[in-house]
C-alpha cells in the first residue's frame, strides 16, 4: 500500500519528537529503519522490571502501527506475560487488556486493536479510520504522542498480565 521508503521518510520526520521525548523520560528507542520497526525498552516505577515495546510501521499513516509488548529479543507479540497489568487511574480505564486469550494495547492508534487483526474494536471503523476512531479514547497521531500515551498508562501498572 504505502512504499517502504515513503514510511521511513515519514517515520524518520516523526523519530525527532518522539527521540526528545524519549530523553526526557529515560526510555530506550531505536529505530530500524529495514524492519520499519521500533523499539522501546521501558522500566516499570514500581517494579523495575522492564518491558519490551515493539511498534511495526508497515503502511504508516495510511493505518496505524501494531504496537504490543515482547520478550527480551523482541520476537512475542499477545504475550500475557511480556505485558504490563493495566491498572485503573484517573485517566480511565487502562489501555492494557485481554481480549480472546491475547494481551493487547487497546488504543485507536494501535492496528492490533481493531477487529481485522483479531482485536477487540468492530465499532472504530477499521484501521484505516484510526485518525478518526474511538471518539471518547485516547488519541495520539504522532510516533512521540503514542509513546507518551501508552507511558502514561504503563506508569500506573506494578505487575505483569502473567507470571512468567
Amino acid at each position: 500500500m504505502i512504499p517502504a521508503e515513503q514510511t521511513r521518510i515519514i517515520v524518520q520526520h516523526e523519530l525527532e519528537g518522539a527521540l526528545s521525548w524519549a530523553e526526557r523520560h529515560g526510555v530506550r528507542i531505536d529505530w530500524l529503519p529495514n524492519d520499519l520497526g521500533l523499539h522501546a525498552t521501558l522500566l516499570q516505577p514500581a517494579t523495575n522490571a522492564t518491558f519490551f515495546l515493539r511498534g511495526m510501521f508497515q503502511d504508516y499513516r495510511a493505518l496505524p502501527p501494531e504496537w504490543t509488548f515482547t520478550n527480551e529479543r523482541w520476537e512475542t507479540s499477545g504475550q500475557a506475560m511480556d505485558f504490563p497489568e493495566g491498572a485503573q487511574s484517573s485517566f480511565g480505564s487502562p489501555m492494557f487488556i485481554m481480549h480472546n486469550q491475547k494481551a493487547v494495547i487497546c488504543a485507536p492508534f494501535n492496528r492490533l486493536a481493531y477487529s481485522d487483526l483479531a482485536g477487540p474494536h468492530r465499532d472504530w471503523g477499521g484501521p484505516a479510520n484510526w485518525l478518526n476512531a474511538g471518539a471518547s479514547q485516547i488519541h495520539a497521531d504522532t510516533i512521540g504522542d503514542m509513546l507518551q500515551a501508552i507511558h502514561r498508562d504503563f506508569s500506573f501498572t506494578r505487575s505483569r498480565l502473567a507470571k512468567p
